[in-house]
C-alpha cells in the first residue's frame, strides 16, 4: 500500500465526503496517479547548450552588467536602496 492515498485522507484533504469521493470517483485507483496526487513536480531535463564563445560570452556579461547597473540607478532613484 505504499504510496495510495487513503480515500479518507483524500476527502478530507478535498474538503467533501467520503461517501461523495466513492459515489464520483470509485472508479479511479489512486495508484494510477501517485505522481499526479504526490504534489511533487517533475522538471524534464533540458538539452544541454552548445559551449559559447568567449566573444559571446563577453557580450551577455556585457549586456548583464549594463542592465543591472540600470537597475541600480533606478532603484537609488526610488529610494530602495
Amino acid at each position: 500500500m505504499s504510496g495510495e492515498v487513503c480515500m479518507k485522507v483524500l476527502a478530507k484533504q478535498c474538503g467533501t465526503s467520503l461517501q461523495m469521493i466513492e459515489q464520483h470517483y470509485s472508479y479511479v485507483v489512486p495508484k494510477m496517479f501517485t505522481r499526479e496526487l504526490s504534489g511533487v513536480k517533475v522538471r524534464k531535463s533540458k538539452p544541454k547548450k552548445a559551449t559559447r564563445s568567449p566573444a559571446a560570452l563577453a557580450k551577455s556579461h556585457a549586456r548583464l552588467t549594463k542592465q543591472f547597473n540600470e537597475w541600480v540607478l533606478e532603484y537609488k532613484k526610488r529610494g530602495c536602496i
